[in-house]
């Protein structure tokens, strides 16, 4: 197969010689282009499209092009024939002469010069614009004669100079060709085996991407793509996802946390990454894309939003949070109580209302004591801003070593700490789950009472609910019968607000009238995020499945409720369901 060439001529010489060759080039399909430094940039675009495999040039058009293609660009040199053939030349000349051009092309002509005692100062130029100066001054010196590139000898006529052009014969123009046909053997056998790796990795149901530093994705994966779509190729990755330009800030400053992401309601993920390659024009970064089962780091990182949609604006500026925020402005803080009892939204309310809160707030998930991400940990409260707010949970999984190398971090951080628990950091203390250093840290604990509590609150947080499900689902409800309504205030709600969200949904979705009706009951039980984890006596089904829902919803709802009960590992639940994991991806992502 010919290795499809172009060559860039900056002059009308250079196209007729290599005409004249390509009897001798028969392993290149040879296309050439008569173009300078200003001309040739403007093609680049359609000489990608075309699909050549190297780029042949000389001089200042070859430099230009080098920094504006990915293609390999063979730079025509200058042999000592030519240099002596130039100097024989304009060796006569009584005139004054100069050698004016870019370094590349006369500094082989100042070594030669000299060997052939042959006196001719010289200016170097770095790009076009410096020609016209250049040029002035040799004006200003009284030359008559200009030795140089194209792009020189053309101006100096512009000064009334005369312009000796540095050409390159035969012999340079056939070793460029040479040293083109190396380049592409050995571009092919990378090509080659990059390729390969593509489509190994395109098997691979982990996410592998390769993006700049403006989060243009320079390479892909499949799983890569299934998890973090992108629309909108102009914006890169970070247009659609702010939160991975967040990410990749921080791995700037040396923290490498596990970024928590959902693709949808039953597709957790995270995202893990670091550099790549670092360069003054802006650095490469490496990401991994993988569900959440697999996942190696102990801490995780999230970063909130202020248009958060999980909860209405009723609920998430609700007057109790008022109330407990005013109560204490000091940091760090603890916030407790039960699963769902709005002590994210507690954080999110204190951020938003804080006269510093126009940072970001940083959701940080302890799992499990693990070495690399404590460092982490520690890098981001040690280096963030004042105005920083960090929402930290679980940080009675850490070993209480870390717990104790982690206090004094705490209190010498200038961000904003509110730590979330669901017992009193109190009773953890006295469990020995907290460490008493960190227990110390906290200026001051806050309690948020569970839902059944807050009777008279319950009503209101229904007829929100209803307005915000209202209009997901294009439905126009207007209240619950009263027996549903009695129900819903004898039920226990231990998921709290999680629990009640989500009843109200499904009322919505099961009913077609004016009114929730009674078919809607009873209220399933509720499962717990860690009542999910466990596997379940004997193998049976959760009672939370709505037989009400079609045959798809309730196959979801399955696969949800098996992959909650195995941890998240996708293996295991395949196995449990009598599938493949290929099968249990596909459903997953459907």
């Amino acid at each position: 197969m010919a290795i499809k060439t172009l060559v860039v001529a900056p002059y009308p010489g250079l196209v007729e010689l290599t005409a004249s060759l390509k009897a001798e080039l028969k392993d290149f399909d040879i296309r050439v282009l008569q173009g300078d430094l200003s001309e040739a940039l403007p093609l680049l675009n359609q000489i990608h499209l075309e699909g050549y495999d190297v780029i042949i040039s000389r001089g200042g058009t070859a430099k230009l092009l080098r920094d504006h293609t990915y293609l390999p660009v063979i730079d025509i040199q200058v042999s000592g024939f030519d240099m002596m053939r130039i100097l024989m030349v304009v060796k006569g000349y009584q005139s004054k002469i100069k050698m004016i051009g870019f370094p590349n092309v006369i500094e082989g002509f100042i070594s030669v010069s000299g060997l052939m005692e042959v006196d001719i100062p010289y200016a170097t130029v770095q790009h076009e614009g410096e020609v016209d100066e250049a040029l002035r001054v040799a004006k200003a010196e009284g030359v008559k004669v200009i030795v140089g590139d194209n792009i020189t000898v053309k101006k100096a006529a512009d000064y009334g100079i005369q312009g000796v052009l540095i050409s390159s014969g035969k012999e340079s123009v056939l070793e460029a060709f040479a040293q083109a046909k190396t380049i592409y053997n050995i571009s092919e056998s990378y090509k080659r085996k990059t390729q390969a790796f593509e489509t190994l990795l395109d098997t691979m149901d982990v996410g592998y991407a390769v993006v700049d530093h403006t989060g243009t994705v320079q390479f892909s994966n499949a799983a890569f793509d299934g998890w973090l779509e992108r629309d909108d190729e102009k914006n890169g990755l970070f247009g659609k996802y702010p939160v991975i330009r967040r990410f990749v800030e921080d791995l700037e400053r040396g923290i490498a946390l596990e970024l928590r992401m959902t693709a949808d309601a039953h597709r957790p993920f995270v995202v893990s990454g670091g550099v790549l390659a670092r360069s003054d024009r802006g650095n490469t970064y490496y990401l991994k894309a993988q569900a959440s089962d697999r996942a190696e780091s102990g801490i995780r990182i999230g970063y909130a939003s202020r248009q958060d949609g999980s909860f209405p604006p009723m609920i998430r500026e609700d007057a109790g949070f008022d109330e407990a925020a005013s109560a204490a402005r000091d940091y760090p803080l603890a916030v407790y109580g039960e699963e769902g009892v709005g002590k994210r939204l507690f954080a999110l309310h204190r951020w938003n209302s804080d006269p510093l809160g126009g940072g970001d707030m940083v959701e940080v998930d302890v799992l499990k004591s693990e070495e690399a991400s404590f460092r982490a940990l520690t890098a981001l409260l040690e280096t963030g801003p004042e105005e920083q707010f960090v929402y930290i949970r679980g940080a009675e999984n850490l070993s209480l070593a870390d717990q104790k190398e982690l206090a004094p971090a705490v209190r010498r951080s200038r961000c904003r700490i509110l730590f979330s628990f669901e017992r009193s950091p109190d009773d953890l203390k006295a469990d020995n789950r907290l460490e008493p250093r960190l227990h110390a840290a906290f200026k001051r604990s806050l309690g948020l009472p569970p839902l059944r509590e807050r009777p008279d609150d319950l009503e209101e947080y229904v007829r929100t609910f209803l307005i915000m499900f209202n209009e997901r689902y294009g439905k126009q409800i207007v209240g619950l019968r009263p027996d549903v309504m009695q129900a819903l205030r004898r039920h226990p709600w231990k998921g709290n607000l999680f629990e009640l969200r989500d009843a109200i949904e499904r009322f919505v979705k099961q009913s077609d009238g004016e009114y929730v009706e009674s078919d809607v009951l009873p209220l399933p039980e509720w499962v717990s995020a860690s009542e999910a984890a466990a596997p379940a006596e004997g193998g049976g089904a959760s009672g939370d499945l709505d037989l009400n829902k079609t045959l798809v919803e309730i196959e979801k709802d399955v696969i949800r409720l098996v992959l909650e009960r195995e941890n998240m590992n996708q293996s295991s639940a395949a196995k449990r369901l009598g599938i493949n994991r290929s099968t249990l991806w596909r459903k997953i992502k459907q």
